[in-house]
């Protein structure tokens, strides 16, 4: 079984911002300076903490993903940054989703890749579905840049 131990610093570093990829995008997409939209963010990490709870369920078979969960949990309730401000552009995902197939081939299994590559989609489509917009997040669940964003992630999950 793969752990976050046979990983070297930058490898985990990013298989993490891989994992975060549909979080620090819904991120990048909040105005958390209104209102609307901070109650909307608020409601998505609500929704996170309780994806993480079934994800440990669903997944904790594989010591990887407890690892990834764990650490993503941690972060969370220390409100440390895992979020990415330096990924403004998510139009090319192909680089991000690449790097961490790189890692995984090496590191991981082909079920424990499997595995995080679908947590990763499960974890953006959740938060993207968490909250909609508009006033209190009560809108549309997914707007069009955000089921465009998860199709081309799929798309690049898919081609593995």
């Amino acid at each position: 079984m793969t752990k976050k131990v046979n990983f070297d610093q930058k490898e985990w570093h990013d298989l993490m911002y891989f994992a975060c990829i549909g979080v620090s995008y819904k991120y990048s997409t909040r105005d958390l300076h209104a209102f609307g939209d901070m109650i909307g963010f608020i409601r998505e990490m609500i929704s996170v903490q309780s994806f993480f709870s079934k994800a440990m369920e669903k997944y904790g078979k594989y010591e990887l993903l407890q690892d990834v969960i764990n650490e993503m949990t941690t972060a969370c309730k220390s409100r440390q940054d895992l979020l990415s401000d330096a990924m403004q552009d998510f139009g090319d995902l192909e680089p991000v989703v690449a790097r961490a197939n790189q890692i995984l081939a090496e590191r991981a299994t082909d079920d424990e890749a499997r595995a995080m590559r679908a947590f990763t989609y499960e974890l953006a489509f959740e938060i993207a579905s968490a909250a909609g917009d508009g006033f209190l997040g009560t809108g549309e669940k997914l707007s069009q840049a955000e089921t465009e964003f998860l199709h081309e992630l799929k798309r690049h999950l898919l081609d593995t």
